[in-house]
């Protein structure tokens, strides 16, 4: 199964304050550790969605041939716009799916989801979390995502169309490394907890 990474960085951060993909983790941004994340994995691609073409990184040929930043199609309307917009530019199998703000993640987790989802080929969450998400680009979710940003589905949400597909509950194996920063104050708290992880 050839399969698809993604970043979502397209998200406007204004709980953060700033703009959460450029938050310095380490000596990288979240956006290039989460990139260098999902590319440490069997994809053939990485799309990055983004609007805001500001990381000076991805101006280089740090992956080769083998990425691609996706604008929004339809702006404005979540993760599944990001999503959608990403889809249409994948000849991929399925898409395994991450957000920018989960600086606990590690290439564990999102192999873990690999395996269920791709043993099932059914779309593939963590329990209470639907994103990261591995998801099968079959038809019906193209025509699902394209009946998304048409204002055809009213739920725009991933969880609903994780219902929908009827995907697979994972159990993490550790639910605090599925923890998103949205504020100021979760930020601090997750840098503390990589201080104390020696990360």
């Amino acid at each position: 199964m050839a399969i698809d990474g993604v970043v979502l960085a397209g998200g406007l951060s204004s709980r953060m304050g700033e703009d959460k993909a450029l938050l310095k983790r380490d000596e990288r941004d979240m956006l290039t550790y989460t990139a260098d994340l999902v590319s440490s994995l069997p994809i053939e691609r990485l799309l990055i969605s983004r609007n805001e073409a500001t990381t000076v990184s991805y101006q280089s040929n740090k992956y080769a041939d083998n990425y691609k930043v996706v604008n929004d199609v339809v702006a404005n309307i979540g993760p599944l716009g990001g999503i959608y917009s990403v889809a249409k530019q994948s000849n991929a199998d399925a898409l395994i799916i991450t957000p920018v703000d989960l600086p606990l993640l590690r290439k564990d987790d999102l192999e873990q989801l690999i395996a269920k989802g791709t043993s099932a080929k059914r779309p593939a969450y963590f329990s209470h979390h639907y994103l990261p998400l591995f998801l099968p680009l079959t038809t019906e979710v193209r025509q699902y995502l394209e009946g998304v940003v048409k204002g055809q589905v009213a739920q725009r949400s991933v969880n609903t169309m994780c219902t929908n597909f009827d995907a697979i509950e994972v159990s993490p194996e550790n639910n605090a490394r599925l923890t998103n920063v949205n504020t100021p104050a979760q930020w601090d708290a997750a840098k503390k907890l990589l201080s104390l992880a020696g990360n």
